[in-house]
């Protein structure tokens, strides 16, 4: 493969952009490639007269990117990871069920629908370097972009129209409002909802959010008093102990059933039908998914074909 990208643009040169931007100075990172320094230097200055913008600010202390080394260095490292994958589809034809596959999900997402499809996936492939990564979904879709991630699995209220992306929904549950505490009369309006506190993994702002999702669908104001906590871990251990309102999805229906029962949480009725939850598989193009990825995309589809949306489900009392 020629080290030309398009016009004078090698990717050596970008290779070592980013070797700089990760050892914080040239002297450094010609150490870990092996170059001289005079050689390294050269090469990003090559790249400089090329694009015609300054890429590092050097100093006495090292050298940092300049916001035109950031965004080459971001857009580098996607093109790396294309790199790379062609590398896996070339090991694929040859007969080698090797390479990797980065998953990003949402802890509501992953249920015993995935935990099948990665159960097979493994025992068909155990050569495949396998990465399970619980993000939020802004931090999946950035992961996608820039090719770190090779699929997502976000969970999300409403439609999740994802702009740049195949998004197909994979299944959906049911969801429940609780409060920390023993409250009396469990029984709210929409309108009364919006006078509490509340307790949400996402911002308010966030369109595909319970909180947006609920009071745009009544074209009411949203809460103004919003704790936002991205910790699923913290979000649980909180749920019983501030006056707030949380949401949940199915997965935790049985596990809130003690709180309910021992005064810790109040689960709330809401008159009106609430938000269900959906799950969705998020990826950039079919085509450009290497060998593993699309198999574990088949074996996913397949296993929520086996389970539908009630495979995980945790019947409250």
């Amino acid at each position: 493969m020629k080290d030309v990208i398009g016009g004078g643009m090698k990717f050596n040169q970008l290779r070592a952009l980013l070797a700089v931007a990760s050892a914080g100075s040239i002297q450094e990172a010609a150490r870990l490639m092996h170059l001289t320094q005079p050689a390294l230097s050269k090469s990003i200055r090559e790249l400089e007269r090329e694009l015609g913008v300054p890429l590092l600010v050097r100093s006495a202390k090292g050298a940092t990117l300049s916001p035109y080394g950031m965004m080459i260095a971001k857009r580098s490292r996607a093109i790396q990871k294309e790199v790379d994958k062609i590398h896996e589809e070339i090991d694929s034809l040859r007969g080698e069920l090797s390479g990797r596959v980065s998953i990003g999900l949402t802890p509501p997402s992953g249920g015993v629908q995935l935990a099948d499809a990665i159960s097979v996936f493994r025992r068909e492939r155990p050569s495949v370097e396998l990465q399970l990564l619980e993000l939020r979904p802004a931090q999946i879709t950035e992961g996608l972009r820039d090719g770190s991630l090779d699929l997502g699995l976000i969970s999300h209220y409403g439609e999740a129209g994802i702009t740049g992306f195949k998004c197909s929904k994979l299944y959906s549950m049911e969801s429940l409002l609780a409060i920390g505490g023993k409250r009396a009369n469990p029984n709210v309006s929409v309108e009364e909802l919006s006078e509490l506190e509340w307790l949400a993994l996402d911002g308010p702002d966030d369109p595909n959010g319970y909180i947006a999702t609920l009071f745009s669908q009544f074209n009411l104001p949203m809460p103004t008093r919003v704790v936002r906590c991205s910790s699923i871990t913290l979000y649980v251990e909180l749920g019983a102990r501030l006056n707030a309102v949380t949401h949940w999805g199915e997965m935790a229906f049985g596990a809130l059933n003690a709180a309910f029962v021992d005064g810790r949480m109040t689960r709330l009725v809401l008159a009106a039908t609430m938000p269900r939850l959906n799950v969705s598989l998020v990826y950039q193009d079919e085509e450009l998914l290497t060998p593993a990825a699309t198999r574990l995309v088949q074996l996913l589809e397949a296993s929520v074909s086996k389970h539908g949306s009630r495979g995980d489900r945790m019947r409250s009392a």
